[in-house]
């Protein structure tokens, strides 16, 4: 989706470019009124720059088509990324609390230019305010997870900024220089809490982790629309790479279905899944064996078969069926594949890699 790749890319440099401005700022800005929460917030900062760098360079990557080497695409690169970003916002977070516990133990320094201070860190809390926003739009709509994990970033940063300000503000009333101190501390715990929380996520789609509950749901209501005449589904599972999903199953046909018919049938349910989930990729492992048997993993929907549906070919013959049937039936050897037919009528993209066999 070359539209999805280029809305990736213009969010992935807007973040980079509000960080490195925003970055530059609250260093600058740190260093001159000895701020020690101010300087968490430039680290911080640094820190998403980093990650929307890492950001930019993995939707780049996981635009590039599926190859020899990468033969199920490049999509992981967004988690890998979101995990990189991760551990570097933890380690960030840890140096802050670091530096703040050991101004905390000196009695606190001293902070000068505070209106300057809280001015520029309110002015930080708005313009995140407006980039997240923008990035949240782009994931939702791209399901990207390094966008998402820019956007969260971000998020963090609006609330760390908008409590140094606040912090700042209670130093200027009421004199007591150990609050920045506090509120750096406060910052650290909430980054590392962020950092870790990202790097979870990205380490359960690395891992192939099944899809939520609410995906898993969808695509059973969509099995369950196919599941009657003999039809039934199992071994169905899904997982994420990126901003896709990748589903597969086993679909049980009727022992007498033709080649033609069982292509067009999983050409719809494949259509169908789509419809319900944007940007999946499906293959269906077609089979006419009879009867369903429950699958370790998860099952959808298996009705009870009909009397014809549940006829084998000798019944078939003893019942009247013609020779020229009999040529379209499923191969009957074990493991045989069937690859797409000549027939016009078929389209083949809805054709997946199905294979068929019979007990």
């Amino acid at each position: 989706m070359p539209g999805s790749h280029r809305q990736t890319r213009a969010a992935a440099l807007l973040s980079v470019a509000s960080n490195t401005v925003l970055t530059l700022a609250k260093l600058v800005l740190g260093l001159v009124t000895g701020s020690v929460a101010v300087l968490s917030e430039a680290v911080h900062s640094a820190g998403d720059l980093i990650a929307s760098g890492i950001a930019f360079v993995a939707v780049r990557t996981s635009a590039r088509p599926a190859d020899v080497s990468h033969p199920y695409g490049h999509e992981k690169a967004e988690n890998l990324a979101a995990a990189i970003e991760g551990v570097l916002i933890v380690a960030a977070g840890g140096y802050v609390a670091v530096e703040a516990g050991r101004r905390l133990a000196e009695g606190g320094a001293h902070v000068d230019h505070l209106g300057l201070a809280i001015g520029v860190m309110a002015a930080s809390a708005l313009i995140n305010l407006i980039v997240t926003a923008r990035l949240r739009r782009v994931a939702r709509a791209t399901g990207s997870p390094a966008i998402e994990g820019d956007a969260a970033h971000l998020t963090a940063d609006v609330w760390t900024s908008a409590g140094t300000a606040g912090g700042l503000v209670l130093v200027l009333v009421t004199g007591w220089q150990p609050l920045d101190a506090l509120v750096a501390l406060a910052v650290s715990g909430y980054v590392i809490w962020m950092g870790c929380r990202l790097t979870w996520r990205a380490a359960e789609v690395l891992l192939d982790t099944a899809l939520p509950a609410a995906e898993q749901a969808a695509i059973d209501r969509v099995l369950a629309g196919f599941a009657s005449g003999g039809i039934s589904f199992h071994k169905v599972r899904g997982r994420r790479a990126g901003s896709k999903r990748h589903v597969d199953l086993h679909m049980v046909v009727p022992p007498d279905t033709t080649v033609r018919h069982g292509h067009r049938l999983s050409g719809q349910v494949k259509s169908e899944l789509v419809r319900a989930l944007p940007g999946t990729e499906v293959l269906i492992h077609l089979e006419d064996h009879e009867p369903f048997r429950e699958s370790p993993t998860r099952a959808a929907v298996a009705p009870t078969a009909t009397k014809e549906a549940t006829m084998g070919p000798e019944d078939k013959r003893a019942d009247g069926g013609r020779e020229e049937d009999r040529d379209e039936l499923l191969p009957q050897a074990e493991g045989a594949e069937v690859g797409n037919d000549d027939d016009t009528d078929l389209p083949q993209h809805d054709l997946v890699s199905e294979e068929m066999r019979e007990h």
